[in-house]
Formats: structure tokens, C-alpha cells, sequence
């Protein structure tokens, strides 16, 4: 035997071919064509996927399209020969992984923009426009904003947890088909800033912060954001040319969970083929 399984990895432009190479081989090489074309082991339009190697798994990423079938050849070498597997394997790359997981920084964003229009509706801030925007960005132009405004901003995001092979879950799902989940547990942190042309109304839209992102701890929770810590303190920028900025604000951090669901290709099994002897060769 020689190519026994392929595979299409979730990623995508990327196949893994798996060997076993027949008894007395050294060492042994996998070349790759668009067709099943193959003129021999020095074949010069085929793409040398590996050559002189003993591994018996070979991932290959060079070139790869999506979409496109490509044909596999083996050939070993035993010490005094060359021998074709006799037998071509076909494989088609694709992309095919969905992202599972919950952007804390959108969650937040929503939550407090909600929150927000709740507390204008109560009375509690009473906005000159009857509204208080949230942005995903820090303000850059004050003259061109509307105040009072809240922004959240991303300001890191990185595991705090790995788990070996970055396998989070792997199983067979409802439909009966195998699944893998791969990322890790992750630790995001958020710069929440409330920003009013007034020190008093600073207060309240401060207030109203808090009591937005403890009212919510049931729905962040709800969609996997755990561990939640946050804290405000409140600052000015006196020194603005057109009004002054009463600023509220701090950080907001949460764990939560980041990773892909993978549902790999079917490995195909190849079925064994006659071998084709060649002349003496160096590999």
C-alpha cells in the first residue's frame, strides 16, 4: 500500500495525506498534478509535495485552490529500486470551518446602547438630542460628536487557558457526523468611556454604567462572558478647545470561550494497486 487516506482540512487550501509505505521501503515520495497524468517519479509537471522522506503523514499547503481537484502519487524507494504505487488518490481542498464564538466587545456594546435608551426613557439622563450614542472606537473630533456619548474599545484579547492540540470538544454530533471545536479559553479586556459636556450629568451617566453591566451579569453569562470584572473612575480634559469633557470611564474585562468548529472532510480510503517497478534511481 502507499497513499492510504486524504483528507481535506477545515481550514481550507490545505490536504493531509497519510502513508503507508509497503514492506522494505527507505525512504519515499508524493507527487501532486491538476490531472492523473503522472509520467513517472521525475515527472517535471507534477509538484514534489515531498521527496526523501520517511514520514508517514504530509500536510500539503502549496498552492492549494479551493475547489480544485488534485491527484496524488506515490513512489518508494527499497535500496535498489523505484516502485509506483499504481494507483493515483484525488482530493478537493475546501474551507468549511464556522466560527463559534461570542465577540464580547458586540455583546457589550449592545447591551450598554440598550441599557442606555432604557435610562432616557426613565428620565434618569436626559440627553439634549433624546438619545446617547455608543461607538466601537474612541472619539477623535469632538466638535463633530454628539454629547453625552459611551464608547467601547477593544483592547486586548488573548487565551488564558490552552488545552493540548488546541481540541477544545471533539464527538459525534446529532446528524451523525463527526465535529472538532479548536481554540481556547480567552480573556478579553474593553475600555468603556462615558463622555458628557457636563461634570454633573458625568455622574449620572456613570451611575447608569454600572447599573447597566450588573443588570446584565444574567445575560453575559447566558452567552458564555464569565468572571466579570469592571471599574470607572472619572477624569477631565480641561484643556479642549471647544468645551470642556467631563470624562467617566475605566475597564471591563471577561473570560470567555474562542474557537472554531471544524467538521473535517470524510477521509477517503484508498484502495491498494498493482505496483510499477522502476529502474534504479536516486531520490
Amino acid at each position: 500500500m502507499a497513499i492510504t487516506l486524504i483528507q481535506a482540512l477545515s481550514a481550507g487550501n490545505a490536504l493531509r495525506v497519510f502513508i503507508t509505505p509497503p514492506a522494505g521501503a527507505v525512504y519515499w515520495r508524493v507527487l501532486r498534478r491538476t490531472a492523473d497524468v503522472f509520467t513517472g517519479f521525475d515527472d517535471a509537471g507534477a509538484v514534489s509535495v515531498t521527496s526523501a522522506t520517511t514520514d508517514n503523514a504530509v500536510l500539503d499547503v502549496t498552492a492549494l485552490v479551493n475547489g480544485t481537484e488534485y491527484f496524488y502519487r506515490f513512489y518508494s524507494w527499497d535500496g535498489s529500486a523505484c516502485t509506483d504505487a499504481g494507483v493515483s488518490v484525488t482530493a478537493t481542498p475546501a474551507t468549511t470551518y464556522l466560527d463559534q464564538t461570542i465577540d464580547p466587545l458586540t455583546v457589550v456594546i449592545s447591551r450598554i446602547a440598550l441599557g442606555l435608551a432604557a435610562e432616557v426613557a426613565r428620565g434618569n439622563l436626559v440627553p439634549a438630542k433624546g438619545f446617547i450614542p455608543v461607538f466601537n472606537a474612541p472619539y477623535a473630533l469632538p466638535e463633530k460628536i454628539t454629547f453625552p456619548m459611551v464608547t467601547v474599545h477593544l483592547d486586548r484579547f488573548g487565551p488564558t487557558e490552552r488545552f493540548i492540540g488546541e481540541d477544545i470538544e471533539s464527538g459525534i454530533g446529532d446528524d451523525g457526523f463527526w465535529r472538532e471545536s479548536e481554540g481556547f479559553l480567552a480573556r478579553s479586556a474593553m475600555n468603556i468611556a462615558g463622555v458628557s459636556l457636563n461634570s454633573d450629568e458625568r455622574i449620572q451617566l456613570r451611575l447608569a454604567l454600572v447599573r447597566i453591566l450588573q443588570a446584565n451579569f444574567q445575560v453575559f453569562s447566558s452567552l458564555g462572558l464569565t468572571q466579570i470584572e469592571f471599574a470607572f473612575a472619572d477624569s477631565e480634559q480641561l484643556a479642549n478647545e471647544n468645551s470642556p469633557l467631563f470624562l467617566t470611564g475605566g475597564s471591563f474585562t471577561c473570560t470567555h470561550m474562542s474557537f472554531v468548529l471544524t467538521e473535517p472532510s470524510p477521509v477517503l480510503s484508498v484502495p491498494s494497486g498493482s505496483a510499477m517497478p522502476y529502474p534504479l534511481i536516486t531520490m
